[in-house]
C-alpha cells in the first residue's frame, strides 16, 4: 500500500495511523489502566487496508476496556464472541476490580460448536466474584434465541461503559461483533456517544432484561433524544404493525431537495446492507425500485441478497436498475465469499417528510430480513449533517472499491465464484450465513 493511500484510509476510518504492534495489542498484558478517551462518533474498519485499518474498531474497544477503572462496569451484548484481543483486555479488566458481563448467542458456544475464547472468558470472569457485591460481580452468560423474545438469534452489537477515564456513560453499537472475522473479513461500523445518562440507562435496562433469557412483553423499545434516536428489537408489542424500514422508507420524497442536501435537487440514499431476503425483503426491494424510478440518487452495497430481490433492483427500477455493488469477495479462490460488507446502514440526504433538507443516518445490527424483526437488535437514528456525510462517503468508497478492482484478474483462471463454488460443491455464501 502506498503511503497516500495509507493515509487516506486512516482518515476515512477516523483513527491515528498507529503501528500494527500497537494496534493489535502486542506486547505483555497491560498491568495498570490505559488512559485513552474513545472519541464520538463513526469508525469503519476495512479488511482490505491492512491489519491498522482492519482493526480499527477493535483496537478502540480494547483501548476503551483497558481505560476502565476499578469499581465500574463493562457490559458487552455481542452476538459472536471470538476476538483474542478483547478477551486479554476483558480478563484484564475483571482482575482489576471491573464488573465484567457479557451476553452472546447459544448457538456461537455449545457441546457441538466449541470456543475456547468464550469458555476461557467465561471461567476467568467467575473467579474472585465471592468477593464482590452482587452489582459488581462478572460473567459471560449465553441466550438460546433472542434473549427478550420467543423466537430469533441474540443478534445485537452494543458494549457500554459507565465511566473510561474521565467520560461517564459510554455507548458503542453497530455492525461489529466481538471477534476477530469482524476485523479480517468484514465491513463494520460502531457508532460512539458519549456524556448521556438516559443513553446508557437504556442500553444498560436493555442489557439487564436480556440477560434472563426470557421474552419481554414489550419486545420493541423506542427512545427519543432528538438528533439521536434507539431503537431495540425483537420487534413485538405495541407500535409494530409496519414494517420500520418501509415506514422510513415511505417518508422519503425523490425531487425537491434544498440547501445543499441530496444531488441536484434528487434525494440522496447510501444503503451498506449485509442481507435481504424472503417477503419482507420484497417489500423493501420494491420500494426501492419505485423511489429509484422517481429520481431518488441510490447507491447500494450488499453481501447476500435473495435471488427474487435483486430481480427487482435490477430490472423493476427503469433504465440500468439500482444501483448495485456486491461487496463479497473470494480470497482464496475456493469458492466461497469470505470478505464481504457487514454492515447495516443507511443514509437519507434530501427530502424526509416535511423537512426538505434532512440528513439522517440509521446504523445498528439489524438486517433486512423477517429473522431480524423476531431477534435482539440495536439501530439508531442520527440527524447530523456530519454523521450522514461520513456513512455517505463511505458508502461511497464501498461501492467503487471492491477488492476485485484492487486486485484484477483475481481467480479469472478458475472462472466466477458461483461457477467455483458448483465445480467444489460448496455453498458460495457458507461464511455469511453463519454470521449475518
Amino acid at each position: 500500500m502506498t503511503s497516500s493511500l495509507r493515509k487516506a484510509l486512516c482518515l476515512a476510518l477516523v483513527l491515528p495511523c498507529l503501528s500494527v504492534a500497537v494496534l493489535v495489542g502486542a506486547g505483555p498484558a497491560q498491568a495498570t489502566p490505559d488512559h485513552y478517551t474513545p472519541t464520538r462518533g463513526a469508525t469503519f474498519n476495512n479488511p482490505y487496508g491492512g491489519v491498522v485499518a482492519a482493526h480499527s474498531i477493535v483496537r478502540k474497544l480494547v483501548r476503551t476496556i483497558d481505560s476502565v477503572k476499578k469499581g465500574h462496569k463493562i457490559r458487552i451484548a455481542s452476538w459472536n464472541y471470538r476476538s483474542p484481543a478483547i478477551t486479554r483486555a476483558l480478563i484484564r479488566a475483571h482482575r482489576r476490580g471491573v464488573s465484567v458481563r457479557v451476553l452472546m448467542d447459544y448457538g456461537n458456544w455449545n457441546a457441538d460448536v466449541p470456543n475456547p475464547l468464550a469458555k476461557r472468558t467465561h471461567l476467568a470472569l467467575a473467579r474472585g466474584d465471592k468477593h464482590r457485591k452482587p452489582t459488581m460481580t462478572s460473567w459471560l452468560h449465553r441466550c438460546r434465541r433472542s434473549c427478550r423474545g420467543h423466537h430469533g438469534i441474540a443478534h445485537t452489537k452494543f458494549y457500554i461503559f459507565d465511566k473510561v477515564q474521565k467520560t461517564k456513560y459510554v455507548e458503542m453499537y453497530g455492525s461489529a461483533n466481538a471477534t476477530e472475522l469482524a476485523a479480517s473479513i468484514q465491513w463494520n461500523d460502531i457508532f460512539t456517544l458519549t456524556g448521556g445518562k438516559a443513553k446508557y440507562r437504556e442500553f444498560n435496562k436493555v442489557f439487564n432484561q436480556m440477560k434472563h433469557d426470557h421474552a419481554v412483553k414489550q419486545g420493541f423499545l423506542s427512545y427519543d433524544h432528538g438528533t439521536k434516536d434507539l431503537d431495540f428489537y425483537p420487534y413485538t408489542g405495541a407500535h409494530t404493525k409496519a414494517d420500520p424500514v418501509l415506514s422510513v422508507l415511505n417518508k422519503v420524497r425523490c425531487t425537491g431537495a434544498t440547501r445543499g442536501t441530496g444531488v441536484r435537487g434528487h434525494t440522496k440514499i447510501r444503503i451498506a446492507q449485509t442481507a435481504t431476503y424472503g417477503n419482507r425483503g420484497l417489500a423493501i426491494a420494491h420500494r426501492l425500485a419505485q423511489m429509484k424510478k422517481r429520481g431518488c440518487n441510490i447507491r447500494l452495497v450488499y453481501a447476500m441478497f435473495g435471488n427474487q430481490v435483486l430481480h427487482v433492483l435490477r430490472h423493476e427500477a427503469g433504465p440500468n436498475g439500482v444501483p448495485l455493488t456486491h461487496l463479497a469477495y473470494d480470497a482464496d479462490c475456493n469458492g466461497i465469499y469470505d470478505k464481504y460488507v457487514h454492515m447495516k446502514s443507511m443514509t437519507v440526504s434530501g427530502v424526509y417528510g416535511k423537512n426538505t433538507h434532512a440528513n439522517i443516518t440509521w446504523n445498528g445490527s439489524a438486517n433486512w430480513t423477517p429473522v431480524s424483526l423476531a431477534s435482539d437488535e440495536v439501530v439508531g437514528e442520527i440527524q447530523r449533517g456530519a454523521t450522514t456525510r461520513n456513512y455517505a462517503n463511505w458508502i461511497d468508497y464501498l461501492f467503487t472499491h471492491v477488492p476485485a478492482a484492487w486486485k484484477p484478474g483475481h481467480c479469472d483462471e478458475t472462472g466466477t465464484v458461483p461457477e467455483r463454488a458448483r465445480a467444489l460443491r460448496v455453498d458460495p455464501y457458507a461464511i455469511i450465513r453463519k454470521d449475518l
